[in-house]
């Protein structure tokens, strides 16, 4: 269990560290080695981490697209070839599940006073992870096409669908909507963003059992395969 708690411990630091960086971390000394995704907001937590830290503390980093594949396996070892763990809304499970992750109160409660509430992410009333980087979704269009078209700005995926249609048959753009469909997690977020639309719950109320095959799941895959056409 010593890996876990190096885990646990470094992954608190890294993010809150990366918020107060000119607070001091607390360490005096040893190593902190980071995995994680390959994304700018990932660079700024790495380089936050090092401000923080100061004399007598190492920090390094692999930032990869690969690095959910080797993330169980790299901190199953023991010792945890990293100390520190950049996790996804979904990349997370494998790791709690594998019991890789130890709570953060202890350390929230330290470090933690610039948090939100909403930044806890709490299993069975545990803070497991920290949020601190969101995906920013938006539906962008084109004006001048849509004046050309005779077309209102769509606000629901039926009026998107009918501009879409209308901007084909009308020759102004053979391919009038772009989306990523690509299989696995891009289709799936899409989806969800449809399914939400409906405004339906994804989960049976009070639980963690998804609730979508219904006539909203059925509505939003219909939608998502014809707009996808366009």
């Amino acid at each position: 269990m010593k890996s876990v708690t190096i885990l646990a411990a470094a992954a608190a630091f890294a993010i809150v560290g990366a918020s107060a960086a000119n607070a001091g971390c607390g360490l005096s000394g040893g190593n902190v080695n980071i995995l994680g995704n390959d994304f700018a907001a990932i660079h700024a937590v790495v380089e936050g981490a090092k401000t923080c830290a100061g004399d007598g503390v190492t920090v390094e980093a692999n930032l990869t697209a690969e690095h959910d594949k080797i993330k169980v396996a790299a901190f199953t070892a023991d010792p945890a070839q990293y100390t520190t763990a950049h996790v996804a809304t979904s990349s997370i499970v494998p790791l709690l599940s594998a019991g890789l992750i130890r709570p953060l109160d202890d350390l929230v409660a330290k470090h933690g006073q610039g948090l939100k509430p909403t930044q806890l992410i709490k299993v069975d009333g545990k803070t497991m992870a920290i949020a601190f980087m969101s995906n920013a979704q938006h539906l962008f269009y084109r004006k001048d096409l849509l004046a050309k078209a005779g077309i209102e700005p769509p606000k629901t995926y039926e009026e998107v669908l009918a501009a879409a249609r209308k901007l084909k048959e009308d020759g102004i753009l053979e391919h009038p909507f772009a989306m990523n469909t690509k299989a696995g997690w891009n289709l799936g977020e899409e989806f969800v963003n449809m399914y939400n639309g409906t405004g339906a719950s994804m989960f049976k109320p009070g639980t963690a059992e998804a609730a979508i095959n219904n006539e909203n799941g059925v509505k939003a895959l219909n939608m998502l395969k014809e707009i996808s056409s366009y």
